[in-house]
């Protein structure tokens, strides 16, 4: 029984891709569309669970209660709207992926 060479390069994959059949490789290019939309999805997928990390989360929700009192030193306010933007520039983020995951999953249809 021989064993399967270990492919390391681009080089060596295409080398045997070049050697499949016509049938073959129009299954090897099904197969390697299915993967490479699967892995942008679980990308996807993640980016519209990106939050700010705990520590700053709770930091961020603390600064808020404190401006919603109007307690902020300066310090603090500039605290805040740098926690802010970050979250903002987050929730951009999710929405752009959502929209993407929208679009791929309206085009599989």
């Amino acid at each position: 029984m021989s064993a399967t060479p270990t492919l390391r390069t681009a080089e060596q994959v295409i080398a045997v891709v070049k050697q499949l059949s016509p049938a073959e490789l129009r299954k090897f290019a099904r197969r390697f569309t299915e993967w490479r939309q699967g892995s942008k999805e679980t990308a996807l997928v993640q980016a519209t669970k990106a939050r700010l990390p705990s520590a700053d989360e709770r930091r961020f929700k603390r600064l808020m209660a404190k401006s919603e009192r109007g307690t902020l030193t300066s310090k603090e306010i500039e605290e805040y709207r740098s926690l802010a933007r970050q979250a903002e520039q987050l929730d951009v983020k999710r929405t752009e992926a959502l929209v993407e995951l929208a679009r791929q999953r309206e085009g599989q249809r």
